[in-house]
């Protein structure tokens, strides 16, 4: 038995996941995958954590979200390519381009929110897994561009394995819209 684990992450709406799926999809990668294709419902960007569940995780990553919340305006990732390196484990991953300066001050507001609970945080960059057990790596292949705009975050628990693992959100925080539209909503105008 696997021991639940809590994490703040922000998932794709359905429109977009669509989209995403429909890019693997197009290059053969789900059939390539079969089951060990990372279920679209679950595609998410982790932004903080994971930790095991407790009381202190909870009340630091509760404290984390309000922080953000409070802070935060919704940002974009883009993603580009799609791409698995050669490793102990062989992950194949929507990847972004670049790292957006919101996305970093995202990690960094939420990293200062956890140091007076005793806990550490680091290591995310912008992508979304799509498998977690690929079967052999994978070059660099060009898709999209997938923009994102990411104006919520979950605060969520993952726990089970196999076809019992699930995802259960406990909290959502919105963030602040945009200052500028994005560049799509301007045609709206015209």
């Amino acid at each position: 038995m696997n021991q639940a684990r809590v994490m703040i992450v922000s998932q794709p709406n359905l429109w977009l996941r669509e989209h995403m799926r429909a890019q693997v999809h197009a290059l053969g990668l789900d059939d390539e995958l079969g089951w060990r294709l990372f279920a679209p419902p679950h595609w998410h960007q982790t932004l903080c954590g994971p930790f095991d569940t407790c009381e202190q995780a909870l009340l630091a990553l509760m404290a984390a979200g309000d922080a953000a919340q409070s802070e935060q305006t919704a940002f974009e990732l883009s993603f580009n390519r799609i791409r698995g390196d050669k490793g102990e484990h062989i992950h194949w991953s929507f990847q972004a381009c670049g790292r957006p300066k919101p996305f970093g001050h995202m990690l960094e507001t939420l990293q200062a929110e956890l140091k007076p609970f005793g806990l550490k945080d680091g290591g995310h960059r912008p992508h979304i897994t799509i498998s977690y057990r690929a079967p052999y790596g994978l070059p660099t292949l060009p898709i999209g561009p997938l923009d994102w705009l990411i104006d919520e975050i979950q605060l969520v628990e993952r726990s089970g394995s196999g076809k019992d693992f699930h995802y259960e959100v406990l909290h959502r925080w919105a963030l602040k819209p945009p200052a500028r539209p994005r560049p799509e909503q301007l045609k709206l105008f015209h």
